[in-house]
């Protein structure tokens, strides 16, 4: 196919909004927020370029800020959130699938608002309810760390803590589904994995991970618990960041290999786009904090042209190399993840 045809052929797909369901925004703009517009000024040429439509906006504590103010920077970052969607005037934060779907047919930037890590609610459930009144539709119970609802999987084989989640942690899966708030099974241990798919009935989301075929690591997803989310029909979110185990081979076309793997085992219906774009922190960050990093957690490969959202479209182009139809591609862009939005919220 000639290259404008292709090119033709990439915008028409993006043409109606891709939706990358993690990607840690709030963070950012409230570490920013002495700076005016800093959504309009470094992050809206990128998502126009990109042509991304729905963005999932990720609440994350760092370990500085806890225990003791967990629960003030989760406020604070969804504060920012709507000040600066707010100014820019081309974005919106969406509660509903109906917000949803007019922010997409209205061309503009529509912002989930998740939570990565429930340690803004302590160990409170009655905050889970103010949370959702402010707007978190998604929420993963843990980070790496260990939290008053369960355990994170850690960046090796093998090695989290065995236990599941804690009473409370049980307790904050049921009143989610109650509350209409989707449950999200990012950075949970094996344990804590299969006991949320146990206690729970409706679609489940990961909103950003990769699979344990390509980076054998228990934050990355297991073949079995792939088919727990396809068996719920729910939605797997492919990562950007961690594709494979050494920057080599942490290219374009390993990242559509994981696409590829969660479609053979469950269907293209269950998988989606979870970016969890962090190259743009990751680069302010001195050389204590990144070999901090390197020692507690892992060192990040960074797909060189896939670390923002300007690039995009250089997914949807590879896709079209390896002969995916736009039927399925559509599915992969936003599709799957706007079928999870129209059943849940």
């Amino acid at each position: 196919m000639a290259a404008n045809k292709i090119e033709e052929r990439i915008n028409r797909l993006h043409e109606n909004g891709v939706i990358d369901m993690h990607f840690d925004l709030p963070m950012d703009l409230y570490e920013k927020r002495v700076q005016p517009n800093i959504l309009t000024a470094e992050f809206l040429p990128e998502f126009e370029a990109g042509g991304l439509g729905i963005i999932g906006a990720a609440i994350y504590i760092e370990d500085r800020y806890l225990p003791d103010r967990g629960l003030q920077i989760g406020l604070d970052q969804i504060a920012r959130l709507y000040a600066e969607a707010d100014q820019s005037q081309r974005c919106v934060v969406c509660r509903t699938h109906e917000e949803i779907s007019r922010a997409l047919e209205s061309k503009k930037i529509g912002f989930v608002i998740t939570m990565e890590g429930v340690e803004p609610l302590g160990d409170d459930l009655d905050l889970l309810r103010a949370f959702y009144e402010l707007g978190v539709r998604a929420i993963g119970l843990t980070h790496a760390r260990a939290n008053a609802a369960g355990h994170g999987g850690i960046f090796a084989a093998d090695g989290s803590s065995p236990e599941g989640l804690t009473p409370f942690g049980r307790d904050l899966v049921r009143e989610c589904e109650r509350l209409g708030i989707i449950v999200d099974l990012a950075h949970i241990n094996p344990a804590g994995f299969k006991e949320i798919v146990d206690l729970t009935t409706k679609p489940l989301i990961v909103s950003h991970t990769n699979s344990r075929k390509f980076y054998d690591v228990e934050r990355n997803i297991s073949d079995e618990q792939i088919k727990m989310i396809g068996r719920r029909h729910g939605v797997i979110g492919v990562n950007s960041v961690l594709v494979s185990p050494d920057q080599k081979t942490s290219t374009l076309d390993c990242y559509v290999d994981h696409i590829q793997h969660i479609a053979d085992l469950i269907g293209i219906d269950c998988v989606g786009i979870g970016f969890d774009f962090f190259e743009f922190i990751y680069r302010q960050w001195p050389e204590s904090k990144k070999k901090w990093m390197a020692e507690k957690l892992t060192t990040p490969h960074f797909i060189p042209d896939l670390t923002d959202h300007s690039h995009a479209k250089n997914l949807t182009r590879k896709l079209i190399e390896r002969d995916f139809n736009d039927g399925d591609i559509e599915k992969i862009l936003r599709g799957n993840w706007l079928r999870v939005f129209k059943e849940l919220l």
